[in-house]
């Protein structure tokens, strides 16, 4: 019974010695931070400090045999994060050089932004992948930067396809609210509001040009709503143009 009892000891302290070189083996993973290792100690109950002089024998007095299932969460969610932080610096690095062009107006020379075709898809896709991220049960540590990038990306979106649809807009009425006396004359009213416009339209299209990286150029406190505010004057004096053609279209029919 003596001899049954000591096998059946040693085969239990091989068997736990097997478990605890298996979680040792997992905690060298490379995605394991300090942080991990915090929520280790947490877990087992057992405050120690990992330096270089931390020792095989050290991991061992853990008993990581009792606490497999936590070492292999731990080292899944660590696995997990360094995907996450992967994403992060690669979206970082991305915006960080990502500037607007600029072409200059056909009649005023004045530089306007101009949108490549690639930054808009790599904003959408950089946004797809913020939600995907935002979805996760491991999104906890980068929660505040993932946020803080989906801010700004959807600010980014919204005042790129405003800003777009503005400078359009102006383009196509500057030629005529400003570039025809005709015009001045018989829509005075509207005409002094383009030109309260075009002052306001051109003060942002200055403050454009000194940071035309994309972040930084859309992120401007209330450039927003000044766009909004611009958009909406626009359309003004769009229907009073639209109006006034259609008098003179009535007025002299072919």
């Amino acid at each position: 019974m003596r001899a049954w009892n000591a096998y059946s000891g040693l085969d239990d302290a091989v068997k736990n010695m097997m478990t605890s070189l298996r979680a040792v083996t997992e905690l060298q993973n490379p995605a394991i931070r300090e942080r991990h290792w915090l929520e280790l100690m947490k877990a087992t109950g057992v405050k120690f400090e990992m330096t270089d002089s931390t020792t095989f024998a050290d991991l061992l007095a853990l008993r990581l045999h009792q606490y497999e299932d936590e070492v292999k969460n731990i080292v899944d969610k660590a696995v997990k994060e360094m995907a996450m932080e992967k994403v992060l610096r690669e979206l970082d690095n991305t915006w960080k050089t990502m500037e607007f062009t600029l072409e200059p107006h056909t009649r005023t020379k004045l530089p306007l932004i101009a949108v490549q075709e690639e930054l808009i898809e790599v904003l959408e896709e950089n946004q797809v992948q913020l939600q995907n991220m935002l979805t996760s049960k491991y999104i906890a540590h980068f929660l505040k930067e993932v946020t803080d990038w989906q801010r700004s990306l959807s600010q980014a979106d919204q005042v790129i396809h405003i800003l777009i649809e503005v400078q359009k807009t102006w383009s196509h009425l500057e030629s005529i609210f400003i570039g025809s006396q005709d015009i001045r004359n018989q829509l005075p009213e509207d005409s002094a509001r383009f030109d309260t416009i075009d002052k306001d339209f051109r003060q942002i299209a200055s403050e454009n040009q000194q940071n035309l990286n994309v972040v930084h150029c859309t992120n401007r406190p209330k450039l927003n709503d000044r766009l909004e505010d611009i958009k909406s004057r626009l359309s003004l004096c769009e229907k009073a143009l639209a109006d006034y053609l259609e008098t003179k279209r009535l007025a002299f029919p072919r």
